[in-house]
C-alpha cells in the first residue's frame, strides 16, 4: 500500500497519522512510524482480533493501530506513548476518530506501565530498543 491509500484510511477515520517523526529518537527510543494500513488489514483480517477483545498498543505514537483495529474489528483498544508531542497529538485525533468510544490512551513509560487485566491482545510495532529489551530482559531474569 502506498502514501495515497494511507491518506485514505486516515481520511475515513478521521485521524492524522501520516508521517515520520525523528525528533525524539536516540539509541533507547526509535522515531515514529506509523505501521502501513496494508498490514494492519492483514491483521484485522486473521481472526485474532475480534470484538469481545481487548488491545494493548505499546508505543501507539498517534492512534493508527487503535484507531483502525477498534474500527476494523470492533475491539476495545488501549494505547500507551511516552511521548508527550506525540501523546497530544493522539488525543488530538481522538476527537474526531469514527471509533473515538472504543479507544483510550495513556501517556506513560512502557517499562513502569501496569497491565490492565481486561487485556488480552498486545501490538508492538517496532517501539523498543534493543537496549530497551536487553534492560527488560536483565530485570526479569535477575542477570
Amino acid at each position: 500500500m502506498n502514501d495515497t491509500q494511507d491518506n485514505k484510511w486516515d481520511k475515513l477515520l478521521h485521524i492524522k497519522t501520516m508521517g515520520r517523526d525523528d525528533s525524539q529518537s536516540d539509541q533507547y527510543r526509535y522515531p515514529y512510524e506509523p505501521t502501513p494500513y496494508s498490514v494492519l488489514q492483514r491483521l484485522a483480517n486473521t481472526g485474532l482480533i475480534r470484538k469481545n477483545n481487548m488491545l494493548l498498543d505499546y508505543g501507539c505514537g498517534k492512534g493508527r493501530v487503535d484507531f483502525f483495529l477498534s474500527y476494523q474489528t470492533r475491539c476495545r483498544c488501549l494505547g500507551v506513548e511516552y511521548d508527550e508531542r506525540i501523546y497530544e497529538k493522539v488525543m488530538e485525533n481522538k476527537k474526531e476518530a469514527v471509533s473515538k468510544e472504543r479507544v483510550s490512551f495513556s501517556l506513560a513509560n512502557a517499562e513502569e506501565f501496569q497491565l490492565p487485566e481486561q487485556i488480552d491482545r498486545i501490538y508492538f510495532f517496532n517501539p523498543f530498543s534493543i537496549e530497551i529489551l536487553r534492560k527488560s530482559y536483565i530485570s526479569d531474569d535477575g542477570g
